[in-house]
């Protein structure tokens, strides 16, 4: 009983110094990515999706009206209805937004890290939990199962799945969540809290991102096709129809989400089905097992090849000595090919149809990929090696080994999402507060959203197109303009306008009379000037 209460501790003191871990990163924290705004906008404004959805163009706003974009406005708070029509409009379905709409809903007109950390610290200590209840069910031992959770959670790739303010933390969870209700059926048997389970994490994961669909599409075909192999055809119809049903839940809970996945005038949306035919594969494949690398590997995943074939031929020359070696095969074992079939499809359909080949794509497969890589070396190394000393000496010496990587990566700052270079943008758009912005933008959303918290600083902003600048005499009179104004120029081509920034900066001096024009800085959308 004592040594149950110990273990109990140790776990529950585990997963705190890992959250520790990961507040410490989020509290460093210097700027978003633009997803990241996003995830405040489509949440808090009121039926009001994106930052051109508010009257901003071709007339004078003041900075801090941007924020109301960000914001639960007066009156507004709990407006589950403007969450659902607003993601109706963006390409993703709401529960993760209903969910940051319930936070900020405390806290009207205000938004911080802390509302997103809510959400993600909770979500992560869950995954944290449900790894090692998945990991000790496959392997049967505790320390083996603290290793796992350790090994996805001291990770990069985990703490970046916990910092970065979207749905990839929640779908992650809820992926943990349906592979450990289906270890346990597999084991234990099919019973009916657990099926529900798996059900209500399907239709939650759906609702929270749509590539959720691969883990759960794979994950459910390979189990119907074991139930399938024992003869088990009740329970492989009666598991299948509650799938179905489930998905069907989904669809008819947010019917926008079968337009979002049809529509032709949207770029996501199309692009994923022009991938279809296979063009982007190798490149999003090379993409993944380049964040693998970073977010496991600290970018050593050469070397850590090299050290991997040497423990299998170790382990080779150990089992040639034993000349035989008894394989027996657990319910367990079968759960873990079964998973390992499972995240193996998935991340190949993922890389199949991915338009972005971002990692945050495959963060819910991470988790699976840690316990199965704990579950592999270990079953591997014990049907090899029979000396229970020798065998904890190599799997102690591939703990430190991971954890050497593990320090390397967080010097190298393979932690994402941190943005520690915004620091000196937000410094520089500080100091300038006091003047006047023109935003040259053809009427794009991207851009304006990347820099929005940035525009809520100045004293007015003016977006218009690059055909508006011979009207700029006009737009500037009656404003100060004595100490200089601030320009943005929208050049990306891809996302946005792609306006030439040199050439627009010119076409300004010479309608405005500034004689001197200097850089400030520049972002992946869009480049900042100073007029004097």
């Amino acid at each position: 009983m004592k040594n149950s209460k110990r273990q109990q501790w140790g776990l529950v003191f585990l997963i705190a110094v890992q959250v520790a871990v990961l507040l410490l990163f989020f509290a460093s924290k210097k700027g978003y990515f633009i997803d990241e705004i996003y995830s405040w906008g489509l949440s808090n404004s009121y039926y009001k999706p994106f930052v051109v959805s508010y009257d901003v163009f071709e007339r004078w706003v003041e900075g801090p009206e941007f924020l109301e974009y960000m914001t639960v406005g007066p009156g507004e708070g709990f407006s589950y209805g403007s969450v659902w029509y607003n993601q109706a409009q963006d390409v993703h379905p709401p529960f993760f937004y209903m969910l940051l709409h319930t936070v900020c809903s405390f806290t009207p007109g205000v938004y911080g890290n802390w509302q997103a950390m809510v959400l993600n610290v909770a979500f992560y200590a869950g995954c944290l939990l449900m790894i090692f209840l998945t990991a000790r069910l496959l392997t049967g031992d505790k320390c083996l199962a603290m290793a796992a959770m350790m090994l996805w959670g001291f990770s990069p790739g985990g703490l970046s799945t916990g910092i970065y303010i979207r749905m990839y933390m929640l779908a992650t969870f809820l992926t943990v969540v349906s592979v450990y209700l289906h270890v346990k059926m597999i084991r234990d048997g099919q019973g009916l809290p657990r099926l529900a389970g798996i059900c209500l994490a399907t239709f939650l994961g759906l609702l929270t991102q749509y590539y959720f669909v691969f883990i759960a599409f794979f994950l459910s075909g390979f189990y119907v096709l074991w139930k399938l192999g024992k003869r088990r055809w009740k329970e492989a119809a009666v598991y299948a129809v509650a799938l179905f049903a489930s998905v069907g839940a989904m669809a008819c809970a947010f019917p926008a989400c079968i337009a979002q996945l049809t529509r032709t005038d949207e770029f996501v949306a199309a692009e994923t089905r022009n991938n279809l035919a296979g063009g982007g594969i190798v490149r999003n494949l090379i993409s993944y097992i380049s964040n693998i690398n970073m977010d496991f590997f600290g970018g050593w995943i050469r070397e850590t090849a090299v050290a991997a074939l040497a423990v299998a031929g170790y382990c080779l020359w150990r089992l040639w000595k034993r000349k035989k070696a008894k394989v027996a095969l657990r319910p367990e074992d079968e759960a873990a090919l079964i998973l390992t079939l499972a995240v193996g499809f998935s991340f190949f359909a993922v890389s199949w149809i991915a338009v972005v080949p971002g990692a945050r794509y495959i963060y819910n497969l991470y988790p699976l990929m840690v316990i199965l890589a704990i579950w592999w070396v270990v079953r591997i190394t014990g049907w090899c090696i029979e000396n229970p000393k020798e065998l904890l000496g190599l799997h102690l010496g591939m703990a430190a080994f991971m954890a050497v990587l593990y320090i390397g990566g967080y010097m190298r700052g393979n932690v994402q999402y941190l943005y520690p270079e915004n620091e000196e943008r937000t410094e520089l758009a500080a100091q300038y507060r006091d003047l006047d912005c023109i935003y040259i933008d053809n009427y794009e959303n991207a851009p304006l959203t990347q820099d929005l918290i940035e525009l809520s600083g100045f004293s007015g902003v003016y977006i218009m197109p690059k055909e508006r600048i011979g009207q700029i005499r006009e737009i500037l009179e009656g404003r100060p303009r004595g100490k200089g104004l601030i320009v943005y120029v929208d050049t990306n081509e891809f996302w946005s306008s792609g306006y030439d920034a040199r050439e627009i900066m010119e076409h300004l001096q010479e309608e405005t009379g500034f004689e001197n024009c200097r850089k400030l800085y520049s972002h992946e959308l869009s480049e900042t000037y100073l007029l004097e």
